[in-house]
């Protein structure tokens, strides 16, 4: 009879032990979705916000000019007929220049994403309906430009442009909108894409997220 009992109380601490562990795990994962939706929502927000005023490190002095400021590095877009002018002053002295004739500016913004204490200079362009991304760094005195990385594959399935760039902690951000692609959740949206950037001037693509349009 006592083995009875011990056997019995046996299995119920075995239930009891499973039952813990499922639940601790189904709360994980209730929180890690909750996290994902907060992240999604947040960019969301900043998205439109983006739409809707301008970045705080993107500052329009007028119709025909775009600027930013990072510690005594300055750096400002103007166009000039039809041309603009890329300029990059420190401590009020230029540093470099650069023509792109046939486009125009969308945005600036400065950041120090490799946490290398040089600023990097991230300019979004439009020609017709292309969008381009040229990407620079300052080093020893001098600015070096590097390749922004294209859209590709999986990233690149229904893009309809509308690009939008901005930093998020650690990360370059290109957002655009998407449309008719078999492979996301959404017929249309919103694509985002997070880049972190190393010392050696390098590019890896940390996530890409898919989020549906809000309707206003």
């Amino acid at each position: 009879m006592l083995k009875i009992i011990r056997f019995v109380l046996f299995i119920l601490f075995v239930f009891l032990l499973v039952g813990l562990i499922y639940y601790v795990q189904q709360k994980e994962e209730m929180e890690q979705q909750a996290n994902i939706g907060m992240e999604e929502m947040d960019l969301v927000q900043r998205y439109e916000d983006s739409l809707n005023r301008t970045p705080k490190v993107e500052e329009p002095r007028n119709f025909s000019e775009f600027y930013t400021k990072m510690e005594d590095f300055e750096a400002k877009v103007e166009t000039q007929a039809n041309h603009i002018v890329f300029r990059v002053s420190k401590s009020n002295q230029i540093i470099y220049e650069k023509e792109f004739v046939g486009l125009t500016c969308q945005q600036i913004l400065s950041s120090d994403l490799n946490g290398n204490m040089q600023p990097e200079f991230w300019l979004l362009l439009k020609k017709g309906k292309n969008n381009q991304i040229y990407a620079f760094e300052y080093h020893k005195g001098h600015l070096k430009a590097f390749q922004f990385p294209t859209l590709k594959g999986r990233q690149n399935f229904g893009y309809v442009g509308n690009d939008s760039l901005h930093v998020d902690k650690s990360y370059i951000v290109r957002s655009f909108d998407f449309k008719n692609d078999p492979y996301s959740d959404f017929s249309e949206g919103i694509r985002a894409c997070y880049y972190s950037f190393g010392v050696d001037q390098s590019f890896v693509l940390n996530k890409t997220l898919d989020l549906e349009h809000i309707q206003q």
